[in-house]
């Protein structure tokens, strides 16, 4: 077989991404995968491979992965009949994970490579390597966040062995390893690098790069995972000490169009035509011709934009939002400029509305999509706060950090009291569906509250006919794509879909 020595880690990149996939490269089964005495010679260079960190996001916050995360939940659903919308998938028809797992893995190699490269340079500026390496190792933790979210337990590694193509093949055959455990390293590891980050707002740092606050977000994104409600809290009130009041963040900085506001913490960047998601095509009422969308016009969407079989929610989250909550006209659109939209006026005024345009794509060219997708922001940093504080008995904290978030949709939803354990995580787990619909964790959220299916079960299940028939309690995760398995040599396995 072919050998090939690569010396440019942003050339490999390119050139996966020219090509779709990294499938057929991998089958050169190059030498190594960079060489780090030619490579790492300079900070410039250094920076150029923790850029290559961030490229395989593009793969992954997609119209995919908003159907693992939000249209596979109580909130929403899809009825254009694929394996994912039906609860159909297997480990031969593993849906939209198949690419995910992908993505992610050749995201975490490249992270592992890059930081291996930093460590070992005897080039660069030993003063300079921690915020470099801190980048990457904050990168390679949203990988793994997104893993262990989709798969649960998966294969976990970190060591600079990862840089040569053949380690990653043996990647499979090193089987699941507990997600837990996975995440409480992940954990250690963005505690040890998250210092040497700017600790500042997302917003304020040049082109848009990670710092501090998306590395104590994953701290606590997987600590209450891990129901290590202190760690969290701990995140969390450093991301508060960041941030400040959430009052002084508008409403509308929560659309996707609007990019990298005040109140962000982490965002993909897409623009251009090559960098575009492909999420307002399902998020979007139904073009028929002109700028009209479903009956209304809507200049500022324009002419050109392709639209899809769109998201429809669940009467669950309908009922979800008062009438006073400004959320539910950007999250659920009913009518636009006074004028309704044909759907939702159906039967007598009770038919589904669409989704709002908090995430609708202004002039978008086809399925163009150059808004930016929200990950994390403020709002999500709170909310999570309210729950481990919960759990953890401070009713005081958990009160304020919720109100800070209610009060800004309207100061007359605060609690004035606190209502007891239960009710206030039950009201913890409403507000989290009005306020983050559509940004990528409301299925992640059911799992990892136990939830999953009797919530799905209760609401869409019971208006799709399809998911009251195919839904398993073992749908929670996504089963590790049966060619992955074959390539552990059966030590990767998956039991819940084998049953």
């Amino acid at each position: 077989m072919k050998q090939l020595k690569i010396f440019s880690l942003v050339a490999l990149t390119i050139l996966c991404l020219s090509l779709g996939s990294c499938e057929k490269f991998l089958e050169e089964k190059p030498e190594s995968f960079l060489n780090a005495d030619n490579f790492f010679q300079t900070e410039a260079q250094a920076l150029s491979a923790v850029n290559a960190c961030y490229l395989r996001l593009y793969n992954i916050y997609r119209g995919d992965l908003m159907m693992a995360t939000e249209y596979t939940s109580d909130l929403s659903y899809l009825t254009n009949g694929g394996v994912d919308q039906s609860f159909g998938m297997s480990p031969s028809n593993p849906g939209v994970s198949d690419g995910i797992w992908t993505s992610a893995y050749n995201g975490i190699m490249v992270c592992n490579a890059t930081i291996a490269g930093i460590q070992n340079s005897a080039s660069l500026p030993e003063e300079k390597k921690p915020a470099l390496i801190g980048e990457a190792a904050i990168m390679r933790a949203l990988y793994y966040y997104i893993l262990t979210s989709v798969f649960g337990d998966v294969p976990y590694y970190t060591s600079d062995a990862s840089a040569s193509f053949d380690a990653l093949m043996e990647v499979a055959k090193m089987g699941r390893m507990p997600a837990a455990a996975t995440r409480d390293s992940v954990i250690k590891d963005l505690q040890k690098w998250a210092p040497a980050m700017p600790q500042t707002k997302s917003s304020s740092i040049p082109d848009n790069r990670v710092g501090a606050p998306l590395a104590y977000m994953l701290i606590g994104k997987m600590a209450l995972w891990n129901k290590e409600w202190d760690v969290c809290i701990d995140a969390m009130q450093k991301l508060k000490d960041i941030y400040g009041a959430l009052s002084q963040y508008s409403l509308t900085d929560t659309w996707f169009r609007n990019k990298n506001k005040a109140e962000s913490i982490f965002e993909v960047q897409y623009s251009g035509v090559i960098k575009i998601s492909n999420v307002a095509t399902q998020m979007t009422p139904a073009r028929a011709s002109g700028a009209v969308y479903d009956g209304v016009t809507i200049p500022e969407l324009g002419t050109t934009t392709t639209t899809f079989t769109a998201a429809i929610p669940t009467a669950y989250l309908m009922s979800l939002y008062e009438d006073s909550d400004p959320r539910k006209n950007t999250t659920l659109a009913y009518t636009h400029n006074g004028v309704w939209f044909n759907r939702p006026k159906s039967n007598n005024y009770t038919g589904k509305p669409w989704p709002g345009p908090k995430f609708w794509c202004p002039s978008m060219s086809l399925q163009q999509d150059n808004n930016n997708q929200k990950v994390f922001r403020f709002a999500d940093a709170l909310l999570m706060l309210a729950e481990a504080a919960n759990e953890k008995d401070d009713p005081a904290t958990a009160l304020s950090a919720i109100n800070e978030v209610k009060a800004r949709a309207n100061a007359s939803f605060v609690l004035t009291s606190y209502p007891g354990k239960d009710a206030f995580r039950e009201e913890l787990k409403k507000e989290r569906a009005r306020e983050l619909y559509g940004e990528y964790g409301r299925k992640w959220d059911l799992v990892r509250w136990g939830d999953f299916y009797t919530r799905v079960s209760a609401t869409s299940a019971t208006e799709v006919d399809d998911i009251q028939t195919n839904l398993r309690p073992y749908h929670e995760y996504y089963p590790i794509p049966q060619s992955e398995v074959e390539r552990s040599g059966g030590v990767l396995t998956n039991d819940a879909y084998n049953q």
